[in-house]
């Protein structure tokens, strides 16, 4: 078994052959990331499907880049879920949205609260107990402004989520375009 730059072959060498496909991914990725920041004044709708499909992306991306791990399973349960969660999204578009402001704020409410029982519980024990306690009632804070106000909610999960598909996006561009450098140099220089 060979080695490139450190890597085995056997875990490399499928990825390198597709280096093409997973180059259009990382655009595609990029494209929609770039396209959910653009829209976000725009209607919720169109929101929810740019994240559905943003979402069936990254699951079709996680299937195929399975191979980069040593124990894949994870790669394609994850892959499978994105799948499901993107076909739901794109299925129920103002569920999406209602469903996403109102988990994230119960989210922070909940955690906001088990924060601050847990910083009183142990403040004998837990240095600068105190600000453990002020970041509870922030998060607590938080969560009821995502509860009384999810259009706001959903404006900033919008952005954090553009960002986060727009990152993927990238990395993944530049994963494919290191995969292109690694066949280039484990081809032989044929002169012309």
């Amino acid at each position: 078994m060979t080695a490139i730059h450190g890597f085995t072959d056997t875990f490399v060498t499928p990825l390198i052959r597709r280096w093409r496909l997973i180059l259009a991914v990382g655009v595609l990725l990029v494209v929609l990331g770039v396209l959910l920041l653009a829209n976000l004044v725009d209607a919720a709708f169109t929101l929810a499907v740019l994240v559905g499909i943003s979402l069936l992306v990254e699951g079709f991306d996680e299937l195929m880049q399975a191979e980069r791990h040593e124990v894949r399973w994870p790669s394609y349960v994850l892959g499978l879920v994105w799948i499901v969660t993107g076909v739901i999204a794109i299925a129920w578009p103002g569920i999406t949205l209602w469903s996403l402001a109102l988990v994230t704020g119960i989210s922070f409410v909940v955690g906001g609260i088990a924060l601050v029982v847990f910083a009183g519980r142990f403040r004998r024990r837990l240095p600068r107990w105190n600000w453990w306690v002020v970041a509870g009632l922030l998060s607590v804070v938080a969560g009821i402004f995502c509860l009384a106000w999810p259009g706001v909610t959903i404006f900033a999960l919008a952005i954090l989520l553009g960002l986060r598909v727009l990152m993927r996006g990238i990395t993944t561009t530049m994963f494919a375009l290191g995969l292109r450098q690694l066949e280039q140099m484990s081809s032989p220089n044929i002169p012309t």
